[in-house]
Order: structure tokens, then C-alpha cells, then sequence
């Protein structure tokens, strides 16, 4: 996932709007447009800037596609996968309690698979 699609994703997971987040960075509702459509990249500045203000760690923005994000960002991620299952996710108000099941099913399954290709590889 782009940085852009982080950006936007985890932008709307809290229910901002471009303009919310560049007020909160204090950047243009334009910027952060070009952000989201990979078209600029931002400063380090405003990575610490735009991390604070979605509630997630700076490398948690910058991971690449490779390495497994973690928190409310992999999560987000995995519910990316289709439409229906956003449309679902949206409408859901999940309590602390319930967000930490999701996530501890999502570690489950990838811990599994990790380990399934780790078996795997020394076939």
C-alpha cells in the first residue's frame, strides 16, 4: 500500500475530511490531495505532523508493502480488501475490546501463515 493509500485510509478510519487533516497539519486541503494521489511527497516534518494527527506511529506511514504494519493500520489494510466488507466496517462502532479481538485475529492468522511458509520453505 501506497503512502498516499495510508494516508487516505487512515484519514477516513477516523472520519476526516482532506480539510480536517490539513487543518490539524496545518498544511492545504490541496496538499493533502496530492498526498493521498501520490503525486507530492511530504517532508519528515510533516510525517510527524501527519502521524500525530491520524494517531499512528511515523513508520507505521512510511512501512513498505513488505513489512506487516501493525496496530489500527493493519487492520485497516486487511478491511480494505473489498467494498462490502468497508461498507460493513464503516458502519461499525467497534469498542477497545473488540478491536483488540479483531487485531488478535488477524496476528493469529499471521503468525500461521508465517509459520505455514516457513514450513514450507525447508521442503
Amino acid at each position: 500500500m501506497s503512502l498516499g493509500m495510508r494516508i487516505r485510509t487512515l484519514r477516513k478510519a477516523l472520519g476526516l475530511t482532506q480539510q480536517a487533516l490539513a487543518d490539524r497539519t496545518e498544511v492545504s486541503r490541496i496538499y493533502i490531495q496530492a498526498l493521498e494521489s501520490n503525486r507530492r511527497m511530504p517532508s519528515m516534518k510533516l510525517l510527524t505532523r501527519l502521524a500525530e494527527a491520524l494517531s499512528v506511529e511515523v513508520q507505521d506511514l512510511v512501512k513498505t508493502v513488505s513489512s506487516a504494519p501493525s496496530g489500527r493500520l493493519q487492520l485497516e489494510e486487511v478491511l480494505q480488501v473489498s467494498p462490502e466488507v468497508e461498507v460493513w466496517y464503516r458502519s461499525k462502532k467497534l469498542k477497545p475490546r473488540e478491536l483488540k479481538f479483531v487485531q488478535s485475529l488477524i496476528d493469529a492468522a499471521i503468525s500461521r501463515w508465517e509459520e505455514e511458509d516457513r514450513t514450507d520453505g525447508g521442503v
